[in-house]
């Protein structure tokens, strides 16, 4: 295909704004004008406007049919009616970005208002991801919004989202950046300069003036998106759904390219294809955008620095299988928000369909992220609500029931959390090591009005979590808490874990860093059943509290509650409360003596702060 048939700017709805519109590269474009579409309704209060950003070959139609291709909105399994993104609940704007070829100013956009005025081409200026930001904050600011409620995107979507909290963070109350990174790394440059390359080397290319021609340079674009397409596949998903298997050519012939590997005919249609919807500037000018990011470099290399002081409230998403933007690139970017003290969950949902994985049928990651917007809706006053597609039965969910005539819809919670949530003032900034489903989390919100989050090492319990509209954070109490800054919590929590971790003394020391005080529960390995096991049978002892296998148990430092008080000693920390309690959470009058205690007492709770 040599012609390029991509619906006029004319056909799209947009709004172009005059008066000039400086670029970071210190070019003015005269006027800027931004394709876009909406879906739902803006309610009165104008609170409830969610800005969907597309990554590089997306655009504006993200929940309808597409008017060049007619195939469906690129994320109608996440945008519409009943959806995670429930256009039923929420205003959804999503924009053509600066630069695009769907209606937005671009290379093929006009060089100015003359009727027979050329296009830009290839000396259209180079743009930036915040300058995409910048285009969209005029729609916004246009439509009367005064804040987002949320800003969502994976891919080149999810940097401007994270553009957009760093760059505006009073207009963003919740950002959802998924399968991205703060920088475009050099295997991702590499990527796009082999693409680039294809396209300059096409016949057809006319040094970028292919359109005075009435021609494109198809052959080159469409290797160009063959390139890349396979950078958003991983090879468990070509290999499901190719494997190496044989496609014989219709004519029969027998010749060295006669027969072609189906994974060569798919290609080879995704390359076609795309090059019926997308100008070949464009995609120079996009992708030179994209690998101009790097976030942490406008803070003196500091990523955190970049979202230090702002309330906006993130939920990081990444996939196992995703080798272009890998989970560890999300996981620096949660670690730089904890850094910056910033309210973050972070998941990284199992998967093999790669980095595409965001835009494919995802239940996880569609409830994770039905789930967290429900949460930050409840935080920003419009109400908790999950859609059909985003309801979870989770364990904390089960929990809701009658526990107290106060609250009758409080969860039911282990005695330990329950005697730990007693000893947490109300209005309190509490973060939660081990949070599991986030059962404590929703407790301390719930019936005492607590800032709280979680960090949780099993990927499920987080997923479930947020799921649930709690925040919390994939991360290890041995590495991660290190990342969070001094005094950032009132409380910081470590229920039944100690024993589990491998460095208790430091993970102590950065609780007592982070948090003013600390609570920590603990089985109690003095307890006379087990010392009666030892000595009787020789070996690791299993009761009620220590319930598996020494080679199945996660407890590799078992203490007793005489070796806690030493440890405190040790440290020089004060304990301002302990508890000595059975299996029930009853506490003996007796139990109150350290001596017996350690004797009697089958879990211990300590409630510790420095000296």
């Amino acid at each position: 295909m040599d012609h390029l048939d991509i619906p006029s700017r004319d056909a799209h709805q947009s709004l172009t704004f005059d008066g000039g519109f400086m670029l970071d590269c210190g070019v003015a474009l005269p006027s800027v004008t931004v394709a876009y579409r909406t879906y739902g309704a803006l309610n009165a209060a104008r609170s409830n406007a969610v800005l969907v950003c597309h990554a590089l070959t997306g655009d504006q139609y993200v929940a309808e049919p597409h008017p060049g291709t007619g195939k469906p909105g690129w994320w109608n399994q996440v945008v519409g009616p009943g959806r995670a993104v429930d256009t039923e609940r929420f205003f959804v704007i999503c924009a053509n970005v600066l630069g695009g070829c769907m209606g937005s100013t671009g290379p093929r956009s006009p060089r100015d208002d003359a009727p027979d005025a050329p296009p830009w081409g290839t000396d259209f200026p180079p743009v930036t991801i915040r300058d995409m930001v910048r285009a969209q904050r005029l729609l916004v600011d246009h439509m009367g919004i005064p804040r987002l409620f949320a800003a969502i995107g994976g891919s080149m979507g999810g940097m401007q989202v994270l553009e957009w909290a760093a760059t505006f963070p009073d207009m963003v109350f919740a950002a959802v950046p998924v399968a991205t990174a703060s920088f475009h790394s050099a295997q991702n440059i590499a990527f796009h300069e082999v693409g680039r390359q294809a396209i300059f080397a096409d016949p057809n290319w006319d040094g970028g003036e292919y359109w005075r021609h009435d021609r494109v340079p198809a052959r080159g674009l469409a290797v160009a998106r063959m390139a890349a397409h396979i950078t958003y596949l991983s090879e468990q998903a070509l290999t499901r759904k190719f494997g190496r298997r044989l496609q014989a050519p219709a004519t029969g012939a027998t010749t060295l390219f006669g027969d072609m590997f189906e994974v060569e005919s798919y290609l080879r249609h995704q390359g076609s294809t795309f090059v019926d919807r997308f100008d070949a500037n464009s995609y120079l000018t996009i992708t030179r955008a994209m690998d101009y990011f790097d976030l942490a470099a406008d803070h003196d290399g500091d990523l955190a620095a970049a979202f230090r002081g702002i309330a906006t409230r993130f939920c990081i998403a990444s996939f196992d299988s995703d080798w272009l933007f890998p989970t560890a690139r999300s996981r620096a970017i949660a670690r730089a928000l904890n850094r910056a003290g910033v309210n973050v969950s972070f998941v990284e949902i199992g998967s093999d369909k790669g980095h595409d994985a965001f835009l494919l049928d995802e239940p996880d990651f569609h409830r994770a992220l039905s789930g967290f917007l429900s949460g930050c809706a409840e935080h920003a006053g419009l109400g908790s609500h999950l859609p059909a597609s985003g309801r979870l039965d989770t364990p904390a969910a089960e929990r809701l029931k009658a526990t107290s005539p106060e609250r009758p819809n409080a969860p039911k919670m282990r005695f330990d959390l329950r005697l730990m949530s007693e000893m947490i003032d109300p209005g309190s900034r509490v973060l939660d090591i081990g949070s599991g489903d986030g059962t404590l989390i929703e407790y301390l919100f719930r019936t005492r009005g607590c800032d709280a989050r979680g960090i949780e090492i099993d990927m499920a319990e987080v997923t479930r979590a947020v799921a649930h509209g709690l925040p919390v954070m994939h991360g290890d109490a041995d590495s991660d808490l290190a990342h969070y800054p001094d005094a950032l919590f009132d409380y910081v929590v470590l229920s039944r874990t100690l024993q589990a971790v491998e460095r208790p003394q430091e993970v102590l020391r950065q609780m007592l860093r982070i948090g003013t005080r600390a609570l920590v529960s603990f089985p109690n390995f003095g307890h006379w059943q087990v010392r009666w096991q030892l000595v009787r049978s020789g070996r690791m002892p299993m009761t009620a509290t220590w319930d598996r296998p020494w080679y199945e148990t996660p407890n590799i430092h078992p203490c007793t509650i005489r070796d806690f008080f030493a440890l405190c000693a040790q440290e020089g920390y004060v304990v301002e409360r302990w508890l000595a309690v059975d299996d029930e959470g009853h506490q003996a009058p007796w139990r109150r003596f350290p001596g017996l205690a350690n004797l009697f007492g089958e879990q211990a709770l300590f409630m510790l702060r420095r000296a």
